[in-house]
């Protein structure tokens, strides 16, 4: 190891060289050289990760430029696998990469990866992985995009106790608006890409206390950070205790309606999913205060007999939680309009 390289690393407090190591021996499966992976890959080849295999079918646009930073505009129609491959091949030539241009179902993956990280933009192709890195027990760093909001998390479906991907989404969209048709800010992709780069550092390390089931949630546009913890779902058909070996690849759900104050339903129970010190300064009289990262844990609170409204301030906490009561089965769910207040 060329400790000169990651000096900065071995001077941080409670890292070793061991753990330095540890990342020169990790083998990492990249699936998607887009938004998420270009950012990410320069992260985690940077930090001396010892082999990246990046996967992905796409060729260069000129309209990713604003956000997949390591393409230049020289390179557009050219696979991102392969430009992307020799880009971090320069960054860190002591490292192994491979480049392979295809999807991950039509691909032979003989090797053996400590990790998989999902820089995929679409709902199929996140369950197919979900089942993969089930399958395979590959623990799997799964992200996303949408306009101004990120998630981020740490399945490990095949390990007893630790949650997958669709136990936190039990059913997922046919379809749903990607980046060219619901936009995307640039900034907001790297971001989440970094902290997908940057989960996978501390789980390959054992810094901090970073395990199967934290989900990070960030609202780009009001700069809010909030960390979920996702419990294993029994009853997942695809890592539970009835699971299934040929589950479908997409199922079928509806996004709840955003509703403005005076056309919710007289029985609907507001629930105020903000922080307390919010609520301090701008209270709603009457409603339920649940704050978000609290809500998979306090489910039992919430009526099943009546309309839920979900409000936060912005209207994007409250979407992340009426999307994740829906999907977990609760009907009547919408999405009250805070600016309607």
């Amino acid at each position: 190891m060329e400790e000169g390289r990651y000096a900065r690393h071995l001077a941080l407090p409670g890292f070793t060289k061991a753990q330095q190591d540890k990342l020169l021996d990790s083998c990492i499966l990249m699936v998607g050289a887009g938004g998420l992976g270009a950012t990410a890959l320069p992260a985690l080849a940077g930090a001396g990760v010892g082999h990246i295999t990046i996967l992905d079918h796409d060729k260069i646009a000129r309209s990713n430029l604003h956000r997949q930073t390591i393409y230049r505009d020289t390179e557009v129609g050219k696979h991102k696998a392969e430009i992307a491959a020799e880009y971090l091949h320069h960054l860190n030539p002591d490292i192994e990469i491979v480049g392979l241009i295809g999807r991950l179902q039509d691909v032979q993956i003989e090797r053996r990866y400590d990790l998989v990280l999902d820089g995929t933009d679409n709902f199929a192709a996140k369950n197919f992985l979900n089942e993969w890195a089930i399958e395979t027990k590959t623990p799997l760093i799964s992200a996303s995009v949408h306009q101004f909001t990120g998630q981020s998390g740490l399945f490990a479906g095949h390990e007893e106790g630790a949650p997958c991907y669709r136990c936190l989404f039990p059913e997922l969209p046919d379809h749903a608006p990607d980046c060219s048709t619901a936009g995307v800010l640039g900034s907001a992709s790297g971001m989440m890409g970094l902290l997908q780069a940057h989960m996978a550092l501390l789980y390959l390390t054992g810094l901090g206390d970073t395990k199967p089931g934290d989900f990070m949630q960030v609202d780009f546009l009001n700069l809010r950070l909030t960390k979920l913890e996702v419990s294993k779902n029994p009853a997942c058909p695809f890592c539970g205790d009835e699971r299934q070996k040929s589950a479908p690849d997409t199922q079928a759900c509806s996004y709840a309606p955003l509703v403005a104050y005076n056309d919710l339903p007289h029985d609907a129970v507001i629930v105020d999913v903000r922080e307390a010190e919010e609520l301090e300064i701008d209270p709603i009289p009457g409603a339920l205060h649940i704050p978000l990262m609290q809500v998979p844990q306090r489910l039992d609170e919430l009526p099943d007999d009546k309309p839920l409204a979900f409000v936060c301030a912005g209207n994007i906490r409250s979407r992340h939680a009426a999307d994740y009561l829906s999907a977990r089965g609760f009907s009547n769910i919408l999405v009250l309009d805070k600016f309607s207040l």
